[in-house]
């Protein structure tokens, strides 16, 4: 035992302030939020198109520094989340900044997660958020059966003709087996790992804090923790680590005795009745293996800071930058209080600008911290249209997913909440006199209560839209014959782009470039 602790504590320093490279199964982390954002208004969460978007689950894998299932679960679900509660915003970055400071209690809290890190724990939150299990109409028949089968088999030992009441009631009991067993064990991995979690929380009680709130609740629980742990406790018995003679001897003693069904039966009217506080426990569990899991990942992070957030429409950013990219260029937003139209060369930082700001807003939102030196924004619903393209399953093509897409924003600047759209090029499936007018038109209505970020190669929208929105534009660096990118943004509206000097760079035919050239001046 010691050198399991021995060796587990070694992997937990050496993994601390690294990333975790791991297959992660979404399906199984994202069970929680499944459950519980189905109580949530739409508003309060990060939409599928938008996580999509913004590569989201790729910033959960980089953040996801959890122990336990229960940590990766919780901290998808809250990644997902616009937290509107100041204070707890306040209080969740204070937790993570005193686990980032405090490595002794923090190393002893993995520890104690760690026998959590099972596959069955992703199944606890489905059984104690999901539609609860019914105990069976009849539930009472078998502890009736049961006491008969104990009966039974004394009364062999005083006249061996009981031996056939026995059978009758061994064979009655295998049948009532077969039929319910079916329908229950579907839930006895989330009933394993919930004896788990009591255990773990038992095990916490035991640490002396008197600083984090989360372990102050477990303890004012403990009596009922212990309860909790006794009863279903009882209810899984790990056949596995037996023998194969006596995990045989085992499941015929539970068939004849109806061991499952009666635990199963019990347990599922003790859910019920602590249903509140087991969810209470499972969420304190989850609070404090995430804010270990971003401490470890804001402790190998230079530039952070928390936002202020402000009732004013301004945006501010200094020094911002996007946590997927390896020694990232950062910009800077100074008291942005317009919508804005980006321009420049493809690959030159548009996309991933966009990216970036809408980044910054969610993670603000989630656990009060931004990657920038400082940041002042106000707090807006993030909704995005970047990656797009033809839906064929649904006989729609680009130009159309792209229209119904924008055709949402519409209705939803309509509403009472805030919101940064984030759109990509817009209408770039249409042509260039259609694609003007109807970008002019809609970006022109989506400004008036929101932001917006647009990038476009249309240089055309910055005078139609000049008074409504600030310009910006990114563009490629050209020296002699050779050409970079800088990826940073610039104030102010593009004049004209380095595309035919690339292409003299990259050495097309002189005819090609020179009547290029000739053409371009004509088009001005």
């Amino acid at each position: 035992m010691f050198s399991f602790r021995k060796k587990k504590i070694e992997t937990i320093r050496s993994n601390w302030a690294k990333p975790i490279d791991k297959f992660r199964n979404f399906d199984l982390i994202s069970l929680f939020h499944k459950n519980i954002s189905t109580k949530l208004d739409e508003s309060e969460l990060v939409d599928n198109k938008t996580w999509s978007d913004l590569n989201l689950d790729d910033i959960f894998s980089i953040l996801d520094r959890n122990t336990s299932p229960i940590g990766q679960q919780y901290l998808y679900h809250l990644l997902h989340k616009y937290e509107k509660n100041s204070d707890k915003l306040t209080k969740r970055f204070k937790l993570i900044e005193y686990f980032k400071n405090n490595s002794e209690l923090r190393e002893l809290l993995q520890l104690e997660f760690a026998r959590l890190d099972e596959t069955s724990s992703y199944f606890i939150a489905p059984l104690i958020y999901g539609k609860l299990p019914s105990r069976p109409k009849y539930y009472f028949l078998f502890f009736a059966l049961s006491y008969l089968a104990i009966t039974s088999l004394l009364l062999i030992f005083i006249n061996g003709s009981f031996l056939f009441l026995a059978l009758v009631v061994f064979l009655t009991n295998l049948i009532i087996n077969y039929f319910f067993s079916k329908k229950i064990h579907q839930y006895f991995a989330g009933f394993s790992s919930l004896n788990l979690l009591f255990i773990t929380a038992n095990k916490i009680n035991k640490i002396q804090n008197n600083n984090i709130s989360e372990l102050e609740y477990l303890r004012n629980k403990t009596s009922l923790i212990k309860n909790l742990n006794k009863k279903v406790g009882s209810l899984v018995i790990d056949k596995a680590s037996m023998n194969d003679m006596l995990s045989g001897l085992v499941a015929y003693l539970d068939i004849y005795f109806l061991y499952d069904l009666r635990k199963y039966s019990t347990s599922i009217g003790i859910l019920i009745k602590y249903q509140k506080e087991i969810q209470q426990i499972f969420e304190n569990v989850g609070q404090l293996d995430v804010a270990i899991s971003i401490a470890s990942y804001l402790s190998n992070q230079t530039n952070y800071c928390n936002p202020k957030f402000s009732s004013v429409n301004s945006i501010s950013f200094t020094d911002v930058y996007h946590p997927l990219i390896p020694d990232a260029k950062s910009n800077n937003l100074d008291e942005l209080d317009k919508s804005a139209l980006i321009t420049g060369s493809n690959m030159a930082g548009k996309t991933t600008f966009i990216k970036t700001v809408g980044v910054n807003f969610i993670l603000a939102q989630a656990f009060n911290f931004c990657l920038s030196k400082s940041a002042t924004i106000p707090k807006l619903i993030v909704k995005s249209a970047i990656n797009r393209s033809d839906d064929l399953e649904s006989n729609k093509s680009y130009f159309l997913v792209e229209v119904e897409e924008l055709q949402n924003f519409i209705k939803l600047s309509k509403s009472n909440s805030k919101y940064l759209f984030l759109i990509d090029e817009i209408f770039r499936g249409t042509n260039t006199v259609e694609r003007l007018a109807s970008s002019t038109a809609v970006l022109d209505f989506l400004n008036k209560n929101n932001f917006v970020f647009v990038t476009t190669h249309d240089i055309e929208l910055q005078e139609l839209l000049n008074h409504k929105y600030e310009m910006f534009h990114f563009s490629e660096q050209v020296e002699d014959k050779n050409f970079y990118y800088d990826y940073k943004i610039q104030e102010g509206p593009t004049s004209s782009g380095n595309a035919i000097r690339l292409l003299e760079i990259k050495g097309y035919p002189e005819d090609i470039t020179t009547k290029a050239k000739d053409l371009a001046k004509k088009f001005v």
